[in-house]
């Protein structure tokens, strides 16, 4: 190899020798002039949210909150703690000398000016109270469901509960006591709502149950949501929450109220034997388990009054069954009438009607079904395997009353 080989040889050596030590990074791709950075596109794909962090482009940033965030910014009046919290110390200072007025454009200072933040929270929670404080109810409730929705877990959470169940009783007063209609418009006085004051009372306190469900005061929400559907003769809603503190609140110290209140909702809700009576049955398993429950807590006024229920009770159910009865024995279909007539006496007999159904049994016993059917030859041909319904229901009745009956021995046996 002559000297020039040699020297091109030895050079590329070299070259590889360095580039190995190096490493991959001396090896890069070339820069064209047009090629914008990474740096560069990084920066052009994001965009700063209110909060300082960045977020990535896209048709979010055309939402109506973003749009107003980015603007905010443009004008200069975009996120900033230190001005945020100077207005929470400005804000604090008024509310401490009771300029409650005074103080309200301040926690809404801070609140917009350093968001997502505990300057934000305490802002909200005293912005609320600013609101309490100066008679503006409505708007102060608002306020205080909105700090529990964006901040779930605020350590104000107890005394958010407490201000809108005293809002909620303020509200509710005022409706037992004047009456207030629910579609005109409350356009004097700024401590109740626009419309519906006592629709509004009830709101409040849902929200009081729904934000904190395990707070102090989440039964006596649920109670006083059930009381002032009692106390306007709205039976099943009363019955729905007096329910739920039965279901939800077992350790509730108005669970004995509950049982007793919710007996007495169950059966004025009910309309009567020709209506639905699932209700009067729920009524005869609560006024039972009201006395098997509450055997030491119960008053004997108390124990009379619902005695008395348990009577009231059983008197409607054998007036459902005495209708049915009737109704079949009207039509001669004999089979069905004898079922009820006998299930009124076998599972009501302390009642009234229990006697006049056995006579009636009597009066029907050894009377045969009259057929409905106007050609019986030509339907045993066309159908021979036809029930009337009134046998169905009967068969179904049937079986209702043996799944029911009592193998104790103290109930009247079955003619």
């Amino acid at each position: 190899m002559d000297a020039p080989a040699r020297r091109r040889a030895l050079l590329l050596a070299v070259t590889l020798a360095g580039a190995t030590a190096g490493g991959c990074a001396t090896l890069k791709t070339p820069t064209w002039p047009w090629q914008k950075s990474a740096q560069a596109e990084a920066d052009e794909s994001t965009v700063i949210s209110s909060d300082g962090r960045e977020r990535e482009f896209g048709w979010d940033s055309f939402r109506s909150e973003n749009i107003r965030r980015n603007w905010k910014k443009m004008t200069g009046r975009g996120p900033d703690e230190e001005i945020g919290r100077q207005a929470l110390a400005d804000g604090d200072g008024f509310f401490r000398q009771g300029r409650y007025r005074d103080a309200i454009p301040k926690y809404k200072a801070a609140i917009d000016r350093w968001p997502d933040s505990d300057i934000e929270e305490d802002a909200m929670w005293q912005l609320a109270e600013c609101l309490f404080f100066t008679d503006q109810y409505p708007k102060a409730e608002d306020a205080y469901d909105e700090l529990v929705k964006k901040y779930a877990n605020t350590r104000h959470l107890d005394r958010v509960a407490r201000r809108q169940f005293v809002i909620g009783q303020y509200w509710l007063a005022l409706d037992q006591k004047h009456h207030l209609p629910t579609i005109v418009p409350n356009v004097v006085d700024r401590s109740r709502p626009l419309f519906d004051t006592r629709g509004r009372a009830i709101k409040a306190f849902d929200h009081v149950r729904i934000n904190d469900p395990r707070g102090p005061l989440a039964d006596d929400s649920l109670m006083a949501q059930a009381n002032a559907h009692f106390v306007d003769k709205q039976w099943l809603d009363a019955d729905y929450f007096y329910g739920l503190v039965r279901s939800e609140y077992p350790d509730s110290d108005f669970l004995l109220d509950a049982h007793v209140l919710g007996l007495q909702a169950k059966l004025r809700a009910y309309e009567g034997s020709a209506y639905e009576g699932s209700v009067l049955d729920e009524a005869e398993v609560l006024a039972e388990q009201v006395l098997v429950q509450f055997p030491d807590r119960l008053s004997r006024e108390e124990e009379t009054r619902v005695e008395r229920t348990r009577a009231e009770i059983a008197a409607q159910q054998a007036k459902r069954l005495w209708d049915r009865a009737e109704f079949y024995a009207k039509g001669k279909h004999y089979t069905s009438a004898r079922m009820y007539y006998a299930m009124i006496a076998k599972d009501y007999p302390a009642t009234q009607l229990a006697e006049q159904s056995r006579a009636r049994f009597d009066q029907i016993r050894d009377l045969a079904d009259a057929s409905d059917d106007p050609f019986p030859a030509l339907s045993r041909i066309l159908n021979p395997d036809r029930l009337k319904e009134a046998e169905l229901d009967a068969i179904a009745e049937a079986e209702t009353a043996i799944a029911r009956e009592d193998t104790s021995g103290a109930a009247r046996p079955l003619y």
